[in-house]
């Protein structure tokens, strides 16, 4: 652990706390890019850092949200650390870097998506259409965060910056 790689959590988690706090108005519904930093941080620095930067950078959405719902943070520490577990091992194809990227951020998603429905439905108590509409959301916003990733890591070696 070095000092950089500290701050750049903290960093990453303070932004994504932020981005939790701001939504789009994307025609009857908004969107946010809470899981950029989430992402991004999975991608560059590999699970453990996309899972804490998940966990600790939700912080404010799950408190935020209508009653308090601390499932948010674990879901979204599966989504870091999956992110970051699959492009591990993807990352190493021999292609574009942007198609592991993107199916490592698909697999998180996979995996995260089930918990996501089952919390909201089974322990908040959500509708279930409610919670499908969160999931599609979810899905657009994941995809978006990604592609942003993927300019900011096509431009910034980010672990190379950290070392």
């Amino acid at each position: 652990m070095t000092s950089k790689l500290i701050t750049f959590v903290a960093t990453m988690c303070a932004v994504a706390n932020v981005l939790g706090l701001f939504a789009i108005p994307v025609g009857a519904t908004t969107i946010h890019f809470m899981q950029l930093p989430i992402i991004l941080s999975g991608l560059a620095l590999g699970p453990w850092v996309g899972g804490l930067v998940g966990i600790i950078g939700a912080a404010a959405m799950a408190f935020n949200f209508p009653g308090t719902n601390l499932y948010i943070l674990l879901g979204n520490g599966l989504l870091g650390f999956f992110t970051g577990l699959f492009y591990l091992y993807l990352g190493k194809m021999r292609v574009r870097s942007i198609i592991p990227q993107v199916i490592s951020v698909l697999g998180a998603y996979i995996i995260q998506a089930p918990y996501v429905y089952v919390t909201d439905v089974y322990l908040v108590k959500m509708l279930p259409s409610l919670v499908l509409t969160i999931l599609v959301k979810l899905l657009l916003e994941d995809v978006i965060s990604v592609l942003l990733s993927h300019i900011i890591l096509f431009r910034v070696n980010i672990a190379e910056i950290l070392r």
